[in-house]
């Protein structure tokens, strides 16, 4: 049974990367007609070609590898914290229920907060350092994280505790044996949430704070009117939000929901 599932799993993927496949290549011939067609001038939609030369360019000159080496670096220092003090504060919400209750009040509005909104606050606060990149991801995750915790554990079904404390389990090991696992599910949902609030928001940090980065270099080459830079460097963003999205923390979603009894294919 176990290597039919792999097998359907498998040809599943395939029939996706292949219908990825050809979506890209109707979008660059559709982009490349369009540039024929002499629509738009060239300096405001380059060719896919010109596009691949401004990557050659950007990685022969290791402007590229070193942004992405950086803003990973600044993304997993960021999250990293949101990760602990959103599960630390969501924990707390739930042991203290007058507390809970009015940060989630609050939390909604801070949810709604734009991370570019962080940035002047952030420069006038920490400067322009890695620390004052790093604070915007944190203040514009750490909600999402947050609220993923309060809530997961809020919408346990009382059953699933009502029945391990009538076994003797409490304190510890309720929290541990019972009370974790039933949230797990939900909390790595809330992650992949939170990931979306911190990629968006180093972006829009580095364009407007620092020197190095994807962000920079999105924002030189709109300094130097470089459409095809631009287009590079969004392309690059967008890849490496989908890599770390599909292949990292769906994956991640995936084996809780098997390892817990989730998956219909089970």
């Amino acid at each position: 049974m176990s290597e039919k599932i792999i097998s359907e799993k498998k040809s599943q993927n395939l029939h996706d990367a292949a219908n990825a496949s050809l979506l890209v290549a109707i979008f660059v011939g559709v982009w490349q007609l369009v540039f024929m067609l002499g629509i738009f001038p060239k300096i405001s939609l380059p060719s896919p070609i010109m596009v691949a030369e401004s990557f050659a360019k950007l990685i022969s000159n290791m402007s590229l590898p070193i942004g992405i080496g950086v803003t990973l670096e600044r993304l997993v220092a960021g999250f990293s914290i949101s990760i602990i003090l959103g599960t630390l504060v969501g924990l707390a919400m739930l042991r203290f229920k007058g507390f809970g209750r009015t940060l989630n009040s609050f939390s909604a509005g801070l949810l709604a907060f734009p991370s570019v909104a962080w940035v002047p606050f952030s420069i006038l606060f920490i400067g322009f350092n890695d620390l004052g990149i790093i604070f915007v991801v944190v203040m514009s995750s750490v909600f999402s994280v947050m609220m993923s915790t309060y809530s997961s554990v809020r919408n346990i079904p009382p059953i699933y505790l009502d029945a391990a404390k009538n076994m003797g389990a409490k304190g510890l090991a309720l929290f541990r044996y019972v009370t974790l696992p039933a949230a797990t599910p939900s909390l790595i949902i809330g992650l992949r949430g939170g990931w979306s609030f911190a990629w968006h928001a180093i972006i829009a940090a580095e364009i407007l704070m620092s020197i190095v980065g994807l962000g920079h270099i999105l924002s030189v080459g709109r300094d130097f009117l470089d459409m095809s830079e631009v287009i590079a460097s969004m392309i690059t963003i967008f890849a490496i939000g989908l890599v770390v999205d599909k292949f990292l923390l769906q994956k991640l979603e995936e084996k809780v929901r098997r390892k817990w009894g989730l998956d219909h294919h089970r």
